[in-house]
């Protein structure tokens, strides 16, 4: 499937939706958000400078995201994803099982999804191995995928 082929349903928010969302949840969320949206950005193999951008910009309006501090959650987004350069099937498996944790925590898990789904689009649209990722934490999460437009 091509970039862009996926349509924008009403769960698919917007940059301004999700920093809105992001900062009515607790800190504890943080981490399974930024661990998944890595696992989407290096999806392709890289992760280019829109998704980094983008990634910075919505942890930068995350409000707990500055009682844990700025500093170290980008360090976080980062080092995740130079750990699937590394060794992608142990870094992927340590990805899903912490995003995992959300499991039963629906609001949470949508929240996930959306935010990866909004990396995912940051490079111009979903390419078949991010739109790959996102299935597979829709599984782990036991969110319906086409709530989502996937």
């Amino acid at each position: 499937m091509s970039k862009g082929s996926f349509k924008r349903t009403k769960a698919r928010l917007s940059t301004s939706e999700l920093q809105r969302e992001l900062a009515d949840t607790d800190a504890s969320l943080m981490e399974a958000v930024v661990v998944g949206c890595a696992l989407v950005a290096y999806s392709d193999g890289w992760v280019s400078p829109e998704e980094t951008l983008r990634m910075r910009r919505l942890i930068l309006r995350f409000e707990p995201a500055k009682a844990l501090g700025l500093a170290e959650i980008l360090r976080l987004f980062e080092e995740t994803t130079l750990s699937f350069a590394d060794n992608y099937e142990a870094a992927e498996q340590a990805a899903f099982e912490l995003v995992a944790r959300l499991m039963g925590r629906r609001r949470e898990s949508e929240l996930l999804i959306d935010t990866c789904c909004g990396i995912a689009d940051a490079d111009g649209g979903f390419d078949a191995e991010e739109r790959k990722t996102i299935l597979k934490l829709c599984v782990v999460l036991q969110i319906d995928p086409e709530a989502h437009g996937l």
